[in-house]
C-alpha cells in the first residue's frame, strides 16, 4: 500500500492504495469504494463477517474524495436531521478509532444570508428544527463580523450551528478503506462490477471483470452507477449525475474558523490557512442519454430550483453516446473506469473574486488546483438506505446528492445493519427505495 495525499483529492492526487486478490466467497460485498463503502465495509468487518469491497477506480476516487469536507446538522431537509445527528456524534470519536488523523475538528458551519428572503428562510428552518437540531441559531450582523474576520459584505444575519464540524474527505474515506481492511475486509481495487446476481430471486453474488464472488448480500453503495445494477434486478432508482467544480487555494489568513456558505461561494478554510472553494448551490448539469430516462421526476425540484443549476449539452453527450455504440451494456458501469472530469473555469474565476470581494483583508486569491467531480441526485435529493424486499440479501445505499460526506459514516453503520440482517433503524425510515415507484417523495429542501 502507498500513501495517500494530505491535499483535496483531484485527479492526479493518490488515495489509499489497497487491494487483494479474487475471493471466490464472501458473506457480504460492498460495491462502491466511497466513505459509505468503506465504513460499511469496516462496520461490517467489525461484525467478523467476511466482507469483499468491489471498487472500479480507487478508493475515495470520486465523490468521497472531491467534496467540500463539510460535516454539518444545519440546514438539512429534516427528514436527513437524525441521521445527520447520528453521524455527527459519531465523527469525534473516528480519530481515535481509526488511528490517525483526518482533519476532524467541530469548527461551526455558518450560512450567511445574502437578503432578508434569504434570511427569512433560514429563520423558518432553524424555528421547524429546533427540536431535531437544537444548537442552529440565527445571529446578527455583528455576530457575522466577530466571526468572519475581514468579512466586509453587507448582510442581514446568517444561520449558524456551533457544534458542526469538518474533515478532509480523501483522509477520511482512506482511513475508513484501511481499517476495514485491518478488521479483515478484503478491498480490491481496478475491478469493474458486472452485475449482481441471484438465485430464485435471492442475492446469490457478483459478477466482476476478474470474476464471480458468490455472496448472501450485496451493498450497492456505487454513487452514480447505481441504477445500472438496480435495473436488471427490475428496481427502479431515478437518478441523475451533475458536476461540482472545487478549487484549493493558497494559504490565506485567517477568515473562517466555520464551514461557510453564502453570496456565492462555499468555503473551508483548511489547517494551513488554504481553502476549498466552490460555488454555493451551483452546479453543471452535462446533458446525456440517461438525463431524459427519468427527467418528469427532476422537472418539478428543477424548476423550482433552476438559478442552481446550468444545463450543457457537449462532450459528456457524445462520450456517453459513443460508450453505448462501443461497450456492451453489462460493462458501462466500468466505463470510463477514471471518467474525464473537467473543472468549470468560469465557476473557478467566479468563486476566487468573490471570495476576495468578501475578504478583501486577506489579499489576492491565488488559485492552486481546481477539480470537479459527479454528484449523484435523486428527485428528492435525500438518499435511499434500504433492503428492498423484492430482493432479499440486497441493500442499496447510494443518492445522496452532494451532502453524503457529513453522513457517511452513520450511513455505512446502518447499510452494516440491514446487510447483516439487522431491521431497519428509525433514522432511515424516510430513505426507502420504493417512494420513487410509488410516487410518494417529495421537492427537494434545497439545491444540490
Amino acid at each position: 500500500m502507498t500513501g495517500f495525499s494530505l491535499h483535496p483529492h483531484a485527479p492526479d492526487d493518490a488515495a489509499a492504495r489497497l487491494s487483494g486478490a479474487l475471493p471466490g466467497q464472501a458473506d457480504v460485498v460492498v460495491i462502491g469504494g466511497g466513505i459509505v463503502g468503506a465504513s460499511t465495509a469496516w462496520y461490517l468487518a467489525r461484525r467478523g463477517l467476511r466482507v469483499v469491497l468491489v471498487e472500479r477506480d480507487r478508493i475515495a476516487g470520486q465523490q468521497s474524495g472531491r467534496n467540500w469536507g463539510f460535516v454539518r446538522t444545519q440546514y438539512r431537509d429534516p427528514a436527513e436531521l437524525p441521521l445527520a445527528a447520528e453521524a455527527l456524534a459519531i465523527w469525534p470519536t473516528l480519530p481515535a478509532e481509526l488511528g490517525c488523523d483526518i482533519g476532524w475538528r467541530r469548527s461551526g458551519c455558518i450560512f450567511v444570508a445574502e437578503n432578508e428572503e434569504e434570511h427569512a428562510t433560514f429563520a423558518r428552518w432553524q424555528a421547524n428544527a429546533r427540536d431535531l437540531a437544537p444548537q442552529a441559531r440565527m445571529i446578527s450582523a455583528d455576530d457575522v463580523a466577530a466571526l468572519l474576520p475581514g468579512f466586509t459584505a453587507q448582510v442581514p444575519g446568517a444561520l449558524y450551528t456551533p457544534t458542526d464540524g469538518q474533515a478532509e474527505p480523501t483522509l477520511a474515506t482512506s482511513a475508513m478503506a484501511r481499517a476495514a481492511a485491518a478488521a479483515g475486509a478484503c478491498l480490491l481495487e481496478d475491478c469493474g462490477m458486472l452485475a449482481i446476481e441471484t438465485t430464485g430471486g435471492r442475492v446469490s453474488g457478483v459478477a466482476t471483470e476478474h470474476g464471480r464472488i458468490a455472496c448472501r448480500a450485496v451493498v450497492c453503495a456505487a454513487g452514480a452507477q447505481a441504477h445500472r445494477f438496480l435495473a436488471p434486478l427490475g428496481l427502479f432508482l431515478p437518478q441523475q449525475t451533475v458536476r461540482s467544480t472545487v478549487s484549493l487555494t493558497a494559504p490565506l489568513p485567517p477568515i473562517a474558523d466555520a464551514c461557510f456558505c453564502g453570496l456565492g461561494v462555499g468555503l473551508r478554510q483548511r489547517a494551513d490557512g488554504s481553502c476549498i472553494l466552490a460555488a454555493d448551490a451551483m452546479t453543471d448539469i452535462d446533458l446525456t442519454l440517461d438525463s431524459f430516462r427519468a427527467a418528469r421526476h427532476f422537472l418539478p425540484g428543477l424548476l423550482r430550483h433552476r438559478q442552481g443549476f446550468a444545463l450543457r449539452l457537449g462532450r459528456g453527450f457524445a462520450d456517453d453516446l459513443h460508450q453505448r455504440l462501443t461497450v456492451p451494456p453489462a460493462e458501462r458501469a466500468m466505463h470510463p473506469r477514471r471518467p474525464r472530469i473537467e473543472a468549470n473555469a468560469q465557476t473557478v474565476a467566479r468563486t476566487a473574486r468573490r471570495l476576495q470581494a468578501m475578504f478583501p483583508g486577506a489579499g489576492s486569491v491565488a488559485i492552486v488546483k481546481s477539480w470537479a467531480g459527479l454528484i449523484d441526485v435523486l428527485p428528492d435529493a435525500l438518499p435511499v438506505i434500504d433492503a428492498p424486499a423484492a430482493v432479499p440479501g440486497l441493500v442499496v445505499a447510494t443518492g445522496f446528492s452532494g451532502h453524503g460526506f457529513g453522513l457517511g459514516p452513520a450511513a455505512g453503520r446502518h447499510a452494516a445493519a440491514l446487510a447483516a440482517g439487522d431491521g431497519p433503524g428509525a433514522a432511515i425510515a424516510p430513505f426507502r427505495l420504493d417512494r420513487f415507484s410509488l410516487g410518494t417523495y417529495s421537492r427537494p429542501h434545497a439545491p444540490i
